[in-house]
């Protein structure tokens, strides 16, 4: 179990707070059914999550949470941003996705042409591809929007050499029953350019509807944030050599907490108007600078997707 400090110096659990009973409940029956990992993108909430999957523990925890939190006059969060974002303004990504089930965000995704989303292969692990629903067009989730668009899952397509332990080769690509109608609120995005890749000190922004802090607090409307990437030798040093060729890193030195979180799984790293980097893994806490975030690299993987796109 991982703690956070507060003000007066109690530590609250970290894992597991859910805002709603509903939510809850949804989140119960997915971890049973299905894989914890689009929920979990840092390695050791995912275990966590792997160890407590009784309706008991879920509820002992959430009670254990909120009584802290009393005893302590901690306040979860007052902040209505992504971990050390903010909102964006409506449909400036008009190439984001929102992947849900029975109406739920689970992860992100990107709109690569009229037809195809891509998103991190542990999205997608384990998950039933007919309650999928891809949601595009949308900004605050919560509120009807006349541009936003859904589907279902036509093909779901996993990278063959997709490795859940190590997160090698996360990316897996969704192709739509009916191609998007391009609008003001819909719209493609540029794929990198072959065999490139992001120079560290780049700045890029990553967006999304995950969590806005540790404790599990969902947004209602799409955050983003910057993204400065670093050298794959400095992530590395934080990552123990996991990193590899195929995956790129940001981190914001000096920071406490800027970054993605749980939720924004498989969503866009986006450096000049490209989509370089699909949303991979984190550690402990979300925004941690001394665990780097770590993104799948889309350029490694053009041929992959053109032969997948071309066969389908």
């Amino acid at each position: 179990m991982t703690s956070k400090s507060c003000s007066q110096g109690c530590k609250i659990p970290l894992p597991f707070f859910y805002p709603s009973a509903e939510k809850l409940l949804f989140q119960h029956q997915t971890l049973v059914k299905f894989s914890n990992r689009h929920f979990f993108p840092n390695y050791e909430s995912l275990f966590f999550a792997l160890a407590t999957q009784t309706e008991v523990k879920h509820l002992a925890m959430q009670l254990l949470v909120l009584l802290t939190v009393v005893l302590c006059s901690c306040p979860f969060s007052g902040a209505s941003r992504i971990v050390g974002g903010r909102e964006a303004r409506a449909h400036s990504r008009p190439y984001i996705a929102s992947l849900q089930i029975r109406g739920f965000h689970f992860c992100g995704g990107a709109l690569i042409n009229e037809k195809w989303v891509l998103t991190a292969a542990h999205c997608m692990e384990d998950t039933p591809v007919d309650s999928v629903r891809v949601v595009l067009g949308a900004h605050n989730l919560q509120r009807p929007d006349s541009l936003v668009q859904e589907f279902r899952v036509q093909e779901s397509v996993q990278n063959p050499e997709y490795n859940p332990t190590t997160f090698q080769n996360d990316i897996h690509l969704l192709k739509l029953n009916d191609s998007a109608v391009i609008t003001s609120g819909v719209r493609t995005i540029r794929l990198p350019v072959p065999n490139s890749d992001v120079a560290p000190r780049s700045n890029c922004s990553v967006a999304g509807w995950g969590d806005i802090n540790d404790f599990g607090t969902s947004p209602r409307a799409l955050m983003q944030t910057n993204a400065d990437i670093i050298s794959r030798q400095a992530c590395n040093r934080s990552w123990g050599g996991a990193i590899t060729n195929t995956m790129l890193c940001a981190a914001t030195p000096g920071v406490l907490a800027k970054g993605f979180c749980s939720g924004d799984s498989g969503g866009p790293l986006v450096c000049r108007n490209r989509l370089e980097g699909a949303v991979s893994f984190s550690g402990r806490f979300c925004g941690n600078a001394m665990f780097p975030d770590v993104y799948t690299r889309v350029s490694s993987y053009l041929p992959w997707i053109e032969t997948v796109i071309r066969q389908n």
